[in-house]
């Protein structure tokens, strides 16, 4: 979870539970405050009952005047006053002043009390005229805290709500330069030493952002340091293969050639008799020879092949293809090469991943087709693909030819991909080079 909506999500939660807290207590107390209005008002009228019923006596119309005390109560808020006859009939009740604001019913029936009775018994001689019963009803009270509850709790959502938009405004200002961290270092992470964050906010962050940009410059400079040495070694390998063909070629092959006409001599030299005895050592001699001149041949193509030096990367390729078809003429071969000079270390990388990868595929995937193509692909980079249908390889594979082809990428900067296809079957070999600084560092190999 994100570091700004965690903290507003523990905000919110403290605000919220500041609003419950604060409502309870108010309500809390103004049921307190209620109970006690109650209290009074009963003590009060208990007072004045009495008094008006020890006036009774005196009263030419006494039961007139019970009905004047009851509804004498009229229009009271927390009181009920009553005349019960001897047998518990009602024969007068006053009437309660409605609340001005009454509170929900389920909450009214659920904070509702017992009512509390106070009975007033007449004077001697009167008493069957019945009994004055003074009943308390907290409804207007507690519609008064309910009132009180409401507005309360509106105040502070109000304040809640203010404060929480405060803080969310603040927090994403505030923390804004992080998330432009964060997505720079994701970027570091892959590789991309370009993105710079702005040193603004809190003194923190700047300073945080200024050390970011520091090691996001000096880290792009390693990588262009690093990228240059690359480039040399690709291009001091290279040399130093061509070199070590043409010496193989110059020496060794004049060398094997001497070796197989002395062995032809040798035969021809030799008497009859001696010649058909040593035949047999010297025809095995030969095939040694003929086999280590075969050898040879194959060490001179991969070091040093001399179609792509003398006719150049298309020719090179159409030799490549040109040899399975004639060992796979049921294989389908679609190349797709650009006309473009790419120079000689790419060229030399190029040719050896297409010529590595149609070998295993061939000889390992039995595919119907394979496609070849080389493209200059999104920011300026060389992109070699080479796909086929077989039937996949193991994801533990990586022989030396594999490894062969990822150490002559990275010389160069770029990352091989190897992985089989999504449709289920065949490989997928991607090599993705970047070509930026190419002229310059081949000029500067050259100087």
């Amino acid at each position: 979870m994100p570091l700004r909506l965690r903290l507003l999500l523990l905000i919110a939660l403290g605000l919220l539970a500041s609003l419950a807290v604060a409502g309870t207590f108010a309500f809390w107390h103004a049921v307190q405050k209620a109970q006690t209005e109650l209290q009074a008002a009963i003590a009060v009228g208990s007072v004045v009952a009495r008094h008006a019923v020890d006036d009774i006596r005196q009263a030419p119309d006494p039961q007139r005047r019970l009905f004047e005390l009851v509804a004498g109560f009229d229009g009271d808020r927390h009181l009920r006053a009553s005349l019960a006859s001897a047998d518990g009939n009602i024969l007068a009740t006053s009437k309660l002043q409605p609340p001005d604001d009454p509170m929900p019913d389920w909450l009214r029936r659920f904070l509702q009390a017992t009512p509390g009775d106070l009975r007033i018994a007449l004077p001697s001689g009167l008493e069957s005229y019945g009994t004055v019963v003074l009943t308390t009803d907290a409804s207007s009270e507690l519609a008064e805290a309910w009132s009180d509850f409401t507005l309360t709790v509106a105040v502070l959502a109000i304040f809640g709500a203010v404060v929480f938009a405060l803080v969310y405004v603040t927090l994403s200002r505030t923390l804004g330069p992080l998330q432009d961290l964060n997505r720079a270092f994701a970027r570091i992470g892959q590789g991309d030493y370009d993105p710079r964050v702005a040193q603004t906010g809190p003194v923190e962050f700047a300073r945080l952002a200024q050390g970011f940009n520091r090691m996001a410059q000096r880290l792009a400079a390693m990588k262009s340091q690093n990228d240059e040495l690359n480039h040399r070694l690709a291009a001091v390998q290279e040399r130093e293969r061509a070199d070590l063909a043409r010496d193989l070629h110059d020496e060794i092959g004049p060398l094997l050639f001497a070796a197989s006409l002395d062995i032809a001599t040798i035969k021809q030299c030799l008497p009859v008799d001696t010649a058909a005895k040593v035949a047999p050592r010297l025809e095995a001699i030969r095939d040694a020879v003929t086999e280590m001149q075969r050898h040879l041949k194959e060490i001179l193509r991969r070091l040093r092949p001399a179609v792509l030096q003398d006719m150049g990367l298309a020719a090179a390729v159409d030799s490549i293809v040109a040899f399975w078809r004639v060992r796979h003429p049921h294989v389908v071969f679609d190349v797709d090469l650009p006309p473009d000079d790419f120079g000689e270390p790419l060229e030399g990388m190029i040719y050896r991943i297409i010529n590595e990868s149609t070998s295993n595929a061939l000889r390992h995937g039995r595919p119907s087709r394979i496609e070849i193509s080389v493209a200059l692909g999104a920011e300026h980079t060389l992109a070699v693909d080479v796909a086929d249908d077989g039937g996949g390889m193991d994801d533990a594979a990586a022989g030396f030819g594999i490894t062969g082809m990822r150490e002559r990428v990275a010389l160069l900067g770029g990352t091989l991909t190897i992985r089989n296809r999504p449709e289920g079957s065949g490989v997928t070999v991607s090599a993705r080079v970047p070509l930026d600084r190419q002229a310059h560092l081949e000029e500067t190999v050259r100087a």
